[in-house]
């Protein structure tokens, strides 16, 4: 059996090589709703993004904070996704600054609402992480993270 700390590995270096994301809410009806969004991941698959107060996003995830998200590699082929599950949690407002400071390090294309008013940022912990990675010819999946 092959070590999960090599497929951990990868996926960690996939997610900071790459920007964007699908993030995908439960809107006020409980349907999904998906945005492409800016991201920055931490060493712990930690997913973190910004939008506005007075955004849709914003008013799902206050009322559940449930999310999934997807980095899919952008060229056809090799078909590499990490697709994660978890819960977000909003980041304090004694705590905005540095987040926002360390996020434009992580991620620095241009972020069209960080100087909105009502600019919020959240970080999403993840319950479950799954990579797919085809490079070898053969789609391989592998459960990064159970349910924690």
């Amino acid at each position: 059996m092959e070590d999960i700390n090599i497929h951990t590995e990868a996926a960690r270096a996939f997610l900071d090589a790459h920007r964007k994301m699908v993030l995908t809410v439960l809107d006020e009806a409980g349907h999904p709703n998906s945005s492409l969004m800016l991201y920055a991941a931490d060493n712990n698959f930690n997913i973190y993004f910004g939008t506005r107060a007075s955004f849709g996003k914003y008013k799902a995830l206050m009322a559940d904070n449930h999310v999934a998200v997807a980095v899919v590699e952008e060229s056809l082929d090799p078909l590499r996704v990490v697709d994660i599950q978890g819960m977000a949690e909003q980041i304090p407002n004694t705590a905005l600054a540095d987040t926002l400071e360390w996020f434009s390090r992580k991620n620095p294309a241009k972020y069209y609402v960080k100087d909105a008013e009502d600019f919020v940022m959240f970080r999403i912990v993840p319950t479950g992480i799954r990579w797919l990675d085809a490079s070898s010819g053969d789609l391989q999946m592998y459960n990064l993270r159970e349910q924690i």
